[in-house]
């Protein structure tokens, strides 16, 4: 029968914070409890990652997610197939600042594109297994958005200001938005920031 979700979201939409992966994976996880379906973690979250990859609005969401923490993609697939681990940390206050969205669809849909981040993706990530920590994590993920091409010009003179003043920062993926970390009065020239906290358990119910 057909089933009408409302879902609240309390992020930008199109900016990179994984919007419509949480949209697909709370609903889910919402039907499985109403509907009473017997579907484990793994198998809600597979649920989402399919209607993800329908829709074309994303491709690891999800599993990152259901995860929780600093995720690192050591293989690809849904929940119960991909293959995560974690970066340990403590709780960790995030800033950022958005210009803008940019479309998922059109950049998972262009192979000139495609080529170059996952070209870059794979290096990227065999350097971090090199030396997984936070700190080589925003490292790369910055070299990562010049180096594919997805960077935007405003971009750089937000980094070198954060970088300036003691922080660090990088591209939100994907999203015409900046990430920082001690980083917040130098990112206010650029916008208005918004805070976070990274969640360090996966995705549920309360």
């Amino acid at each position: 029968m057909p089933v009408t979700v409302e879902t609240e979201l309390l992020m930008p939409l199109g900016s990179g914070f994984g919007a419509s992966g949480a949209g697909a994976l709370s609903c889910a996880y919402a039907l499985n409890q109403a509907f009473g379906l017997g579907l484990t973690s793994n198998g809600v979250g597979v649920a989402a990652h399919v209607a993800e990859v329908v829709c074309g609005t994303g491709l690891g969401d999800v599993i990152a997610q259901n995860t929780g923490g600093l995720v690192i993609r050591v293989g690809p697939g849904a929940p119960g197939l991909g293959i995560v681990d974690r970066i340990p940390l403590s709780p960790l206050k995030v800033d950022c600042v958005v210009r803008g969205p940019l479309s998922t669809e059109a950049v998972l849909s262009d192979p000139g594109t495609m080529n170059e981040v996952n070209r870059e993706g794979e290096r990227a990530l065999k350097e971090l297994l090199k030396k997984p920590t936070l700190e080589r994590f925003v490292a790369l993920s910055w070299q990562f958005a010049q180096k594919s091409g997805l960077a935007r010009d405003w971009m750089k003179d937000a980094v070198e200001a954060v970088e300036a003043s003691g922080g660090m920062a990088g591209m939100v993926m994907l999203g015409d938005a900046i990430f920082a970390l001690n980083g917040a009065e130098a990112l206010a020239e650029f916008g208005k920031v918004i805070s976070a906290t990274v969640s360090l358990r996966g995705a549920g119910l309360e």
